[in-house]
């Protein structure tokens, strides 16, 4: 290979010699005739992880909020990538070299690390299930449970790397967008200005109106409710109308239109339709939000079931096939090190540092499971053992599809653990959901850097240190989030937590734990569930016209006045696209994710304000 099919001035990698060699990512590569040597591009830098941990730090803040209450985050990947661009090419005079993409890959990769840690942590949803369960738990052990299970992860995706990133090829559509971005951006600086541009604009007006909605002065209602009522019950009772929410229009752009029309009809069938009867037949203790929200997550529990076991049920052969491949993988990577460019000393050296990493973060998870939560170490490294074989599967399926399953499989989980009660359920679901978060994070890291021809050891440390500073950023954040804005309120649905704590309740309670016709609820949503799954699988024109399963039980407990603000932001980029064509690529992209951006960071804000005494509700 004479040089990367993209140019990037003082970045080329060159390799000689007239037989085939590795490059510095332990892939064989085939050199052509005449090459030269050229010296090794600066990649890991101070500069380069300084700049990307310090956007991760700020993407993992704003995305405990967002989780929290929208159940969707930026991954940080691209924004990252942008970002850490735009920084360097405007301060030029800061930096003697330019700065080069592989600097930029580990920037994106600390970033994203970082931005990911509130999954890793459980902080979107197994831990505040907890809490929303009356258990509050000491910070350092959320931290000490979220960081160990962080090196599990970390280590596992560096051993699947070679199989699935190499190997296999697969696709990792999100990693591959992130490195076409990287040769976007540094080959055309015009398109990363327009792009940082409107980021920038969507961060200031998120952020300017989320202060005027929840900050002082309050100009701004939470949302504008129907003048209407149904059954007796106002519209603002049932959450009828429009928020006003710049992340949630973020959402929308995100999801696209099919997710928030989804979104929409599933807020239109629970508040305008069953929560009116519910209150007319004393079906809730009362008219409230969180009474009706209360009986309104069990007929999306149903279908929440339905998307995760139906798929499951239809496409058991691919899922034994990808469980025994997984299997395969991990027998034909045992003694194999990650790294053929180094001496056998070297690779003898790694596997020991790989294991024993393990190992003690491993031993650390059991300790804090059994000291601050109760966990038996026994049912912990079970959870454990579970989650290697749970988070290879969801490693193959988000490089093959993008999507990586981990909610369903932390249900999974929760279901096999039950036996030890609601407590033990949901954290045996944190642990698999963690490390299959974590593992799937690396898998679209590694083919960013893969595509690149970037080191793996550069990555691999950099994404050691966006967890670390992800994982000391996102617990104080969650702490002041959960201080400012109640959990499973109107403000804060908090929509993943209900989904975990009722699916806990339901498998500990039994029957007579559920409300009045909570069953049928169950029934009649996982039959809903079950059709739209049948109907929609595979390429079916059908399932193109039909509603999301899962967004539309997501929102069934999400307030409707959000979801429909979801949709507009939908239906607004696909207007805009129509007359700006550029906003069908990474400018739209760039535009949701200023807006979720904007309003997360001033919600953090607003909450410490909240914590500190200085601002209050």
């Amino acid at each position: 290979m004479a040089a990367l099919p993209f140019r990037f001035t003082g970045d080329e990698r060159l390799l000689a010699g007239s037989q085939a060699t590795t490059d510095q990512t332990g892939d064989d590569v085939s050199p052509s005739a005449g090459s030269v040597p050229a010296a090794p591009p600066r990649e890991l830098t101070v500069r380069a992880l300084t700049v990307g941990l310090a956007i991760g730090a700020v993407l993992a803040a704003g995305n405990v909020y967002t989780g929290l209450k929208s159940s969707w985050i930026d991954g940080g990947a691209l924004t990252a990538a942008l970002l850490s661009f735009t920084f360097f090419a405007t301060f030029k005079r800061l930096a003697r070299m330019p700065f080069g993409p592989f600097e930029n890959n580990v920037a994106q990769t600390a970033a994203a690390s970082a931005a990911g840690m509130v999954f890793v942590h459980g902080l979107m949803a197994p831990m505040p299930a907890l809490e929303m369960m009356g258990q509050h738990h000491a910070p350092w052990a959320l931290w000490l449970w979220g960081i160990t299970l962080a090196l599990v992860g970390l280590v596992l995706g560096l051993v699947l790397r070679r199989k699935l990133v190499v190997e296999d090829a697969l696709p990792f559509p999100t990693g591959t967008a992130t490195a076409e971005l990287i040769r976007s951006v540094h080959a055309n600086q015009g398109s990363a200005e327009r792009r940082t541009r409107l980021l920038v604009i969507a961060v200031l007006a998120a952020g300017a109106l989320t202060w005027f909605r929840d900050g002082r002065p309050s100009l701004i209602p939470q949302a504008l409710y129907l003048p209407i009522t149904l059954g007796g019950v106002t519209a603002a009772s049932l959450t009828l109308g429009i928020a006003s929410s710049p992340l949630m229009l973020g959402t929308g752009m995100f999801v696209g239109l099919r997710g928030s029309l989804s979104l929409l009809s599933g807020g239109a069938i629970a508040w305008a339709v069953l929560a009116p009867v519910a209150i007319r037949y004393g079906w809730t203790k009362d008219g409230s939000y969180g009474a009706l929200a209360s009986w309104l997550v069990w007929p999306a529990f149903g279908m929440m079931m339905a998307t995760t076991f139906v798929p499951v049920f239809l496409g058991w052969r691919k899922l034994l096939l990808a469980a025994r491949q997984v299997l395969r993988d991990a027998r034909n990577v045992l003694g194999r090190s990650v790294n053929t460019t180094v001496s056998p000393p070297s690779r003898a050296r790694d596997r020991l540092v790989g294991v024993g990493t393990v190992l003690l973060a491993s031993a650390l998870l059991a300790w804090t499971g059994w000291r601050a939560f109760g966990f038996s170490p026994i049912l912990t490294c079970a959870a454990l053992a579970l989650s290697v074989v749970l988070a290879g599967i969801c490693a193959r399926a988000a490089g093959e599809t993008d999507v990586a399953p981990v909610g369903a499989f932390g249900t999974i989980t929760q279901i096999v653990f039950a036996g030890g009660g609601p407590t033990s359920s949901i954290l045996a679901g944190a642990i698999v959901a963690g490390n299959a978060t974590e593992v799937a994070q690396s898998m679209w890291a590694f083919k960013a850097g893969h595509s690149l021809r970037a080191s793996i050891r550069a990555q691999f440390i950099a994404q050691v240190l966006g967890a670390i500073v992800g994982s000391v950023v996102v617990v104080p954040v969650y702490l002041l989030v959960t201080r400012a804005y109640p959990l499973g309120s109107e403000q804060m649905p908090a929509v993943a937590a209900v989904s975990w704590k009722a699916t806990a309740e339901a498998l500990s309670g039994g029957l007579g734990a559920l409300p009045p016709y909570g069953i049928h609820a169950i029934a009649i949503g996982f039959g809903v569930g079950a059709v739209l799954c049948v109907l929609g699988r595979g390429q079916s024109k059908l399932g193109a016209y039909l509603p999301s399963a899962i967004a539309l039980s997501i929102g069934m407990i999400m307030p409707a006045s959000m979801s429909a603000t979801a949709a507009l932001g939908a239906g607004v980029l696909t207007l805009l696209r129509h007359r700006m064509p550029t906003l069908a690529g990474g400018e739209g992209n760039a535009l949701a994710a200023g807006l979720l951006a904007g309003e997360s960071l001033l919600g953090v804000v607003i909450a410490a304000l909240v914590a500190s005494g200085l601002l209050s509700f």
